[in-house]
């Protein structure tokens, strides 16, 4: 039983590493408090919500061209051939 438990931590550990967001909030946190490390958060979430929907306008406007639709589709259809 201590070997499932065992790859379960380590499972854990690796879903969710520390990038470097998360090391600034640990720093802020420690040095500043709780309120400095939820902004830098809420800042990287920010940032992370206006990329996406870059992404999103940009790929909407792709989608106008008649020439790009059958990339969009070849794409689609090559992730749909990859296994977890």
């Amino acid at each position: 039983m201590g070997i499932v438990f065992g790859y379960i931590f380590l499972g854990l550990s690796l879903s969710a590493p520390i990038g470097p967001i998360n090391a600034a909030q640990l720093d802020a946190g420690i040095k500043k408090g709780f309120w400095h490390s939820w902004l830098i958060g809420l800042g990287a979430m920010t940032a992370d919500i206006v990329y996406m929907l870059m992404v999103y306008m940009a790929s909407c406007i792709l989608l106008i061209f008649p020439s790009c639709k059958p990339f969009y589709g070849y794409l689609a259809a090559s992730f749909s051939f990859i296994r977890v």
